[in-house]
């Protein structure tokens, strides 16, 4: 355990540098791994900000599947299956393509896409779609120096609005983590802030108890975001797929 230590600065701290390096390691775990159909429901983007050229991992997942067959491929292709993006009709896209992957994952045709402080809207998809989904975000907290998960809502059926504490216990939260999480309260568990780039409204998981749950994991830094989302991300519905876990662990 302690001979991985020394991969880092100050564990389980990390550094912008170490951050990154991280993010690289996580991306080339999810492009190597054998997912086959689950790849079209789970992406998985290494990206930059920007403003700052920072790294982050954004993550995207269907809330369900669709039992329409023709829904599920449309569904899909939003999804960015594939490399396609979007289709014409959608006002955002995703930016799938290796020569972009240090730009945001998301760009606008129109001025919509940023609001009026001139931030970058979050994720979205075509109206058309009516699927819902979640987009993750992995950031580097400025203050904690842990990895934090940001979490978003969208296109939930007519009626619903996706900023809504109850809407994420409803749709990501498991039953066995709900009366736990809401004990919790803001420290160290469900909070609401400004998204760190586009300045909208969006939930995180508080960092505060982060390090103390890391403490008692050692890891090299190749495996750091795959064992603090194992450890992170269950609470609202993010688990890591097994075959990235399992090749990883055939490739050592």
């Amino acid at each position: 355990m302690s001979r991985h230590r020394d991969e880092y600065r100050q564990w389980p701290f990390l550094n912008q540098e170490e951050f990154e390096l991280a993010c690289a390691f996580f991306d080339q775990i999810y492009v190597r791994a054998s997912l086959g159909p689950t790849r079209q429901i789970f992406k998985i983007r290494s990206r930059r900000t920007l403003t700052t050229g920072n790294s982050y991992i954004e993550i995207l997942r269907l809330l369900q599947l669709p039992e329409d067959e023709d829904e599920l491929s449309l569904a899909l292709a939003k999804l960015g299956n594939g490399g396609d993006g979007l289709n014409s009709g959608s006002g955002m896209e995703i930016d799938t393509t290796e020569e972009d992957a240090d730009e945001e994952a998301l760009r606008s045709h129109t001025s919509s896409e940023t609001n009026s402080k001139g931030k970058q809207q979050p994720p979205g998809y075509s109206l058309y779609s009516h699927q819902p989904y979640v987009t993750y975000e992995i950031h580097l907290h400025p203050t904690y120096s842990m990895p934090t998960l940001w979490f978003m809502l969208h296109d939930l059926p007519m009626g619903e609005p996706s900023f809504d504490v109850d809407a994420v216990y409803r749709y990501l939260v498991p039953p066995e983590y709900k009366s736990r999480l809401r004990a919790a309260g803001v420290t160290g568990g469900i909070s609401a802030a400004p998204h760190p780039i586009t300045d909208i409204p969006a939930f995180f998981i508080h960092p505060c108890q982060t390090k103390e749950a890391m403490e008692s994991f050692g890891c090299p830094i190749k495996d750091y975001l795959m064992v603090w989302i194992g450890l992170v991300g269950g609470c609202v519905g993010l688990w890591i797929p097994s075959e990235m876990a399992r090749d990883e662990k055939e490739d050592q």
